[in-house]
């Protein structure tokens, strides 16, 4: 569209990504700071409100390998309802 160079499409590691659904909310706020004391990373997309099955943003996490990021990002994920 732009007429720019397509930029190199290497992978540059292993990543996996888990949404964040409106269903960790509950009652109350989900656990930020314990995904953030992970390695993973928090990327919400600024919705107001939360419901059930809403996606309400991601976690991504790189690892040496595919099962090593996985079990971080699941990890940070399950961290979210530790309160």
């Amino acid at each position: 569209i732009c007429g720019l160079p397509l930029g190199d499409p290497s992978q540059h590691a292993d990543a996996a990504m888990a949404n964040i659904l409106g269903d960790l909310w509950g009652d109350t706020e989900p656990n930020w700071s314990a995904l953030l004391a992970t390695d993973a990373k928090l990327h919400l997309y600024g919705k107001s409100e939360a419901r059930p099955g809403r996606k309400m943003g991601h976690v991504t996490a790189f690892g040496s390998s595919i099962k090593d990021a996985d079990r971080t990002v699941r990890e940070a994920r399950d961290s979210l309802l530790n309160k």
